[in-house]
């Protein structure tokens, strides 16, 4: 089950254990609450009657609480049909003996009084390749026993969509190119997008505006510190020192840590090198995206930065950025040894 069955489940009714896994953090989140108030209705005090929310295993040394789980999923509800019960934990911490333990609760759960949520982090589970027909040996034994329910990043149209629906709440369109400008600006999480949006949306209503175009996001909207990075370390590799140092003065002005500006940088470079690594070997933006779990539109970007780059130069400008996080970690200040890094690129003309 994806995201828009689960959708389609809530409007029917829910009933047993549904399995969110995943990399979107914020769909988990979004449905975990939908999930609680249709199971045990809006009302603050009736609500607090029938919600269990419990913290499983996050870590090999730590508890997996298993009992205080079975307690709850066999609570008897009070003043309401069903109890909800959230359980989060990393699958992945378990030994054997503890999954056998919760595949048993989830299996005499009762449908007909509990509602059981299990949330798992992105790297809590291997689900295995359930949609080419060859799921982990875990998923087979989930699926036979409740819904498992893949909460994974937004293909690009997904995304404009959602930020659709989202501002049509209030009455307001988002254009095409505002869309394209917004996860430019503030890159694909849900999280920093659902911010924006509602920064948008009070903007727009304040003005008396029925669409939000290009211009309006431009004025509202910020740009995250990834994106900076990314400016930055694109503005390197071209060897456009005028761009990345306008890049660096902006994060300079944010008063952002210049140790943490230079992990940003370094990373967007790696990140670089290996889609161009990968590119080299034919793969397309989905095997990129699948590869790297990083959102298609922002694989789009990176593919398009380094289309006409080659794995020998980037491994030579990760060296330099090498030689300046040395320099910064010893007696140069922060902010010095990144400008110096920027001024000493070779400016190239690339076609």
């Amino acid at each position: 089950m994806n995201e828009a069955e689960f959708r389609q489940e809530l409007k029917h009714g829910l009933s047993g254990v549904y399995f969110f896994y995943g990399e979107e953090e914020y769909l988990k989140k979004f449905y975990g609450g939908r999930a609680q108030t249709q199971t045990v209705g809006e009302d603050a005090d009736i609500a607090s009657w029938n919600t269990y929310t419990l913290e499983g295993k996050k870590a090999k040394r730590e508890p997996a609480d298993l009992d205080s789980l079975e307690e709850a999923v066999n609570a008897v509800p009070m003043m309401g049909d069903k109890v909800f019960v959230r359980y989060s934990a990393d699958l992945s911490a378990f030994t054997d003996g503890e999954t056998e333990e919760l595949l048993r609760i989830i299996g005499e759960t009762d449908p007909e009084r509990t509602v059981l949520l299990i949330v798992v982090p992105p790297d809590g589970f291997d689900p295995g390749r359930p949609e080419k027909g060859k799921p982990s040996a875990l998923y087979r034994k989930l699926s036979a026993l409740c819904k498992p329910v893949d909460m994974c990043r937004m293909k690009p149209g997904e995304l404009r969509k959602w930020m659709g629906r989202r501002l049509g709440k209030d009455g307001i369109t988002l254009s095409p190119d505002a869309a394209e400008a917004l996860v430019m600006r503030s890159g694909s999480s849900m999280f920093a997008l659902s911010g924006e949006l509602d920064k948008l949306a009070a903007y727009a209503l304040a003005n008396s505006m029925t669409e939000i175009d290009g211009e309006t996001v431009k004025l509202v909207s910020e740009v995250n510190e990834e994106d900076e990075a990314f400016a930055m370390a694109n503005a390197v590799m071209n060897g456009d020192r005028r761009k990345a140092l306008k890049a660096l003065h902006r994060c300079k002005a944010a008063r952002e840590e210049p140790l943490a500006v230079m992990g940003m940088v370094a990373k967007s470079l790696c990140d670089m090198l290996t889609v161009c690594c990968l590119m080299e070997d034919g793969a397309d933006k989905k095997e990129i995206s699948e590869k790297m779990k990083m959102h298609e539109y922002r694989a789009g970007l990176f593919m398009n930065s380094v289309r006409n780059a080659n794995p020998r130069q980037l491994t030579a400008t990760l060296g330099r950025c090498r030689e300046a996080d040395l320099k910064m970690k010893g007696s140069v200040p922060g902010y010095t040894a990144l400008e110096r890094f920027i001024c000493t690129i070779p400016a190239q003309n690339r076609r």
